[in-house]
C-alpha cells in the first residue's frame, strides 16, 4: 500500500509560516458530535484558486505517514476573499451509528461533501488526536497548513484513554488542563492569523492560533475575517452577516439567496472571473434568474452596508 511520509526535507523547506495573505489556509475545524465533521478553507488573495492543486491528509493516532486512503485530492475553486467548506458525506436521514447523518444545519453550510465510504477514503473521519494537513500538490508536495503534531498521539502521550475528553491537543498535563480543543469542539482561526502553520513537527497548542466554540456552533462557517486586505474587520462585525444559497446545485433556472440583512449589492461571477449578473436587493430573500447562464460553477457575492462582502460557490446543472 502506498505510504506518503511527511518528510523532514519537506518540512525543513517550510519551517516558517507561509507568507502572509498569499496562500489558502484552514480557517475553521469542526470536530462535532457524531459525524458532524468539516474543514473550512479561506482564500485571502485577490485571485481565484483552483483546489484541484491541493489535498488534505490525515495522520491518525500518532502516525508519521498517511496511506492512500488518508490522502484526498480536492476539487472546485475558492473565489477571491472567499471560503470553501468541506463536510463529510453522511446525508442518509435514516442512517444510524457510524452512518448517522450530519446535522441539517451543518449540511446547509457545505460547499462539497466528501468521503462517504470509510474504506475508500477516510480523511474526513478525523478525531481529536488526528493530524489534519493541507498540502499543495507537486514534486514534492508542499505542506501549507497543519493542525496537530505529526507523529504525536496527544491522548496516549498523557496516558489518557480514548474515551476521555482530553484525548486531543493541547498536549499539556491532564492535571493542568484536561480540555482538548481538537476533540468535541469547533475551532475558528484567530483574526491575527494570516497564513498556515506549515511545520508539522513543532509543538502544537491550538490556543495560540485558534478560538474555540461548542461542538454544535456552526454559525461561523461560510465566511472568515482575518487581518488581510478585503478580509479586515473585527470578528464581531464579521459574525453579523451571513447568507445561504439554495438550491445548490440548482437545475431549476433560479437560485434563492437568504441573508442575515439586506445586501446593498448582489453579484454573480463565472469561474473565469467574468461578472455575469449584478443587481441590488430590497429584501433578505433575493431570487436570481439563471436561465441565461450556461451550466457550470459560479460565485455569488453579497455586499452589505457595513462593507462586508461574502462569497459562496453555486453549481448550475
Amino acid at each position: 500500500m502506498k505510504k506518503i511520509l511527511l518528510s523532514a526535507v519537506a518540512i525543513t523547506a517550510s519551517l516558517f509560516l507561509n507568507a502572509q495573505c498569499d496562500e489558502i489556509f484552514i480557517s475553521e475545524y469542526v470536530e462535532g458530535w457524531g459525524n458532524n465533521k468539516a474543514i473550512e478553507l479561506v482564500n485571502p488573495t485577490n485571485s481565484l484558486i483552483d483546489l484541484s492543486k491541493y489535498e488534505l491528509r490525515r495522520y491518525s493516532n500518532g502516525s508519521s505517514s498517511a496511506d492512500s486512503k488518508k490522502i484526498l485530492q480536492l476539487g472546485g475553486a475558492i473565489g477571491p476573499k472567499g471560503t470553501f467548506t468541506i463536510v463529510i458525506d453522511k446525508r442518509d436521514s435514516t442512517g444510524t451509528g457510524q452512518e448517522a447523518p450530519v446535522w441539517d444545519i451543518l449540511q446547509e453550510q457545505a460547499d462539497t461533501f466528501l468521503c462517504p465510504d470509510y474504506n475508500v477514503n477516510n480523511v474526513m473521519y478525523f478525531n481529536g488526536n488526528d493530524v489534519i494537513a493541507l498540502f499543495k500538490i507537486g514534486t514534492p508536495s508542499t505542506p501549507i497548513d497543519i493542525i496537530g503534531k505529526v507523529g504525536e498521539d496527544p491522548g496516549a502521550a498523557n496516558g489518557v484513554p480514548s474515551t476521555n475528553k482530553a484525548y486531543g491537543w493541547p498536549l499539556i498535563s491532564v492535571s493542568m488542563d484536561s480540555t482538548a480543543w481538537t476533540k468535541d469542539h469547533v475551532m475558528v482561526r484567530k483574526f491575527s492569523v494570516t497564513g498556515g502553520d506549515s511545520d508539522g513537527f513543532n509543538s502544537f497548542d491550538p490556543r495560540t492560533e485558534w478560538d474555540t466554540l461548542p461542538p454544535t456552533d456552526f454559525s461561523n462557517l461560510g465566511f472568515h475575517s482575518c487581518n488581510c486586505t478585503g478580509l479586515t474587520g473585527t470578528p464581531e462585525i464579521a459574525k453579523d452577516e451571513k447568507f445561504n444559497v439554495f438550491p445548490n446545485p440548482s437545475n431549476t433556472g433560479n437560485i434563492t439567496l437568504k441573508s442575515s440583512s439586506v445586501p446593498t449589492k448582489v453579484e454573480v461571477t463565472s469561474i473565469l472571473g467574468s461578472k455575469v449578473i449584478e443587481t441590488t436587493s430590497n429584501s433578505t430573500t433575493t431570487s436570481i434568474n439563471t436561465t441565461n447562464l450556461t451550466k457550470g460553477v459560479y460565485f455569488v457575492a453579497l455586499t452589505f452596508e457595513n462593507g462586508q462582502k461574502l462569497t459562496k460557490k453555486v453549481i448550475l446543472n
